[in-house]
């Protein structure tokens, strides 16, 4: 029997979130609760692993939460020791390892964790057992990482519909090490911080790279071939993006795929920016249209690790003479509690927005109660979710839908479960970058990304970047850079 032990840390830091990520943040699990969580990467996996009669899986720990400020130091110290342990204690004829990873964690002292954890699980298990990992392409790999594992799988859609795949993927390409393929990677990385329109795989240029990652992994010497798009809003000393191509005992072959998208990649920079509306100027476009437009607020999307507190489009909304009909989200814990108290049918003065992030001063709105709702609902695609308490509150042409939990901002589903139906407004503010072609893009007749402030905003130079490398572009537009190939065997 092949003993094969599988663990997962995963978060996704924004380092510009104005609160921190504690242990209570993350849902951790040990042992076997690590397989009952049901996260679907590792649960492709284990569909790859349980078609195979001479192995015996093992799970160790997991550590997961979604997208949130820096971890504290003593967060990260408290998990890395536990998931260390584990699979210390879980080493003993291990003859490989399944890691599920993010790529875009960051705690407040050690910058990169993932690479901390494999360099450190690396000296647990020594130099020839095999170690695979599973990323998000919203990451970081960095050269401690690349230096500590045997291979890597990466989602290959966005927005993200390919988890389950992805652990297929990582496993098949486990047990075809454990068979005896030699694994060579070859990596180059680019200095550059994109994001926009282009980076869905569906329809922009990424798309077009991703594809040709996709063929290359039809291969049978070619084990895994991905793209690491860095995410902007992770301020960490590799920041940028990574091109990562596993072949089988072919460095020839992984150096020349690697240094071609590398290339292709670099050239694309400027294309794979947001195009950016201001809020008066979004709001000209939606008075001309026929029918619903989103406003697309990315830079406070909850999925980027934003808090969900920007009032800034309502803001604009309220300060025009917009008259069309409005659904806004917001997270805002205190308006919730305020309209409980005062109940349905009430009319009550609330500050809405900024509870989370100072940089918003909060709005004082006159609303009416409309509806109160707690408990789980069915969301799409993940199964029952948690939404906490909700309020629906209206001013004037404006829903407003205020929340206590940030994923919840994120979830189509919770909207119609309220009695929402977001094709009934001309406005729909949605706090995500994207979202999956069906759930808005198929039906509205624009989507603008719009340019406010926030922890995640697409306008990268507002950020405030002290960590990345430099020169990195866009930060520094007119930078020159040759791509170089590394390889990690």
């Amino acid at each position: 029997m092949s003993k094969i032990v599988v663990a997962n840390c995963f978060q996704e830091t924004n380092s510009f979130h104005p609160n921190s990520t504690t242990y209570e943040h993350f849902n951790v699990h040990f042992g076997q609760d690590l397989f009952e969580a049901n996260r679907q990467d590792i649960s492709g996996a284990l569909n790859v692993f349980s078609r195979q009669t001479n192995i015996e899986l093992v799970p160790a720990y997991g550590a997961g939460m979604g997208a949130g400020g820096t971890i504290t130091q003593a967060c990260f110290d408290q998990i890395a020791e536990e998931c260390l342990e584990a699979i210390e204690k879980h080493s003993t004829n291990a003859e490989a390892l399944y890691f599920s990873m993010h790529g875009a964690m960051a705690a407040e002292e050690e910058k990169d964790p993932e690479g901390y954890l494999l360099e450190e699980t690396r000296k647990i298990l020594g130099p020839n057992v095999p170690i695979v990992i599973s990323l998000d392409m919203h990451g970081t790999v960095t050269r401690r990482m690349l230096q500590n594992i045997n291979g890597a799988a990466i989602l290959h859609t966005y927005p993200h519909i390919d988890w389950y795949q992805l652990g297929k993927r990582a496993a098949s390409m486990l047990l075809r090490i454990l068979e005896g393929v030699k694994p060579i990677i070859a990596s180059v990385y680019t200095p550059t911080m994109v994001r926009g329109d282009e980076l869905k795989t569906a329809t922009g240029v990424h798309g077009t790279l991703i594809r040709h990652c996709e063929h290359l992994e039809e291969r049978n010497d070619v084990l895994a071939a991905g793209i690491m798009l860095g995410h902007p809003p992770t301020d960490v000393p590799e920041q940028g993006s990574r091109i990562v191509i596993v072949t089988d005992d072919n460095r020839e072959l992984a150096e020349q795929e690697a240094l071609k998208l590398g290339t292709d990649f670099w050239a694309l920079r400027a294309r794979m920016q947001c195009v950016l509306y201001r809020v008066e100027d979004a709001i000209k476009i939606a008075k001309k249209s026929d029918g619903p437009v989103i406003f697309s607020d990315a830079a406070d999307a909850t999925s980027s690790g934003a808090p969900g507190t920007s009032n800034a489009i309502l803001k604009g909304l309220l300060q025009s003479d917009y008259a069309g009909r409005v659904l806004f989200p917001i997270r805002d814990e205190p308006a919730v509690e305020k309209a409980m108290e005062a109940g349905i049918g009430r009319t009550i003065t609330v500050p809405l927005g900024g509870t989370k992030d100072p940089r918003f001063i909060p709005l004082e709105v006159e609303v009416t109660v409309e509806m109160l709702s707690t408990g789980k609902y069915f969301s799409q695609g993940n199964g029952m979710g948690n939404a906490g308490p909700l309020a629906i509150l209206r001013t004037n042409n404006i829903t407003i839908v205020v929340s206590t939990q940030p994923s919840v901002l994120c979830d189509y589903s919770m909207y119609l479960g309220l009695g929402q139906d977001p094709k009934k407004f001309d406005i729909i503010i949605v706090k995500l970058p994207h979202t999956p072609h069906h759930l808005y893009d198929a039906w509205a007749v624009r989507n603008m990304t719009i340019d406010v402030p926030g922890a995640a905003s697409p306008n990268i130079k507002t950020l405030g970047h002290k960590i990345v490398p430099r020169p990195i572009y866009p930060l520094d537009e007119d930078m020159s850079f040759i791509p170089s190939v590394e390889v990690f065997s």
